[in-house]
């Protein structure tokens, strides 16, 4: 995250979803186009919906239907 190079300093996450990025790949997306941003974020997007488990598809269903995951 900005302003620090070192993320092991940071407070363990306890719960729900954490990712770090570098100031040199905040640096590197912003050099980016709009166009190959919007891009990136569509591998990405794709990525993810590929690799996810029948579990993790339901749970990210229930989210967007505004339901509970227990």
């Amino acid at each position: 995250m900005s302003g620090s190079s070192d993320h092991t300093s940071e407070s363990p996450i306890t719960g729900g979803f954490g990712y770090w990025v570098s100031d040199e790949q905040l640096a590197a997306f912003a050099k980016l186009s709009p166009l190959d941003r919007l891009r990136w974020l569509d591998e990405a997007r794709r990525f993810t919906l590929l690799a996810e488990t029948p579990e993790t598809r339901e749970r990210r269903e229930r989210l967007r239907r505004g339901e509970t995951i227990a």
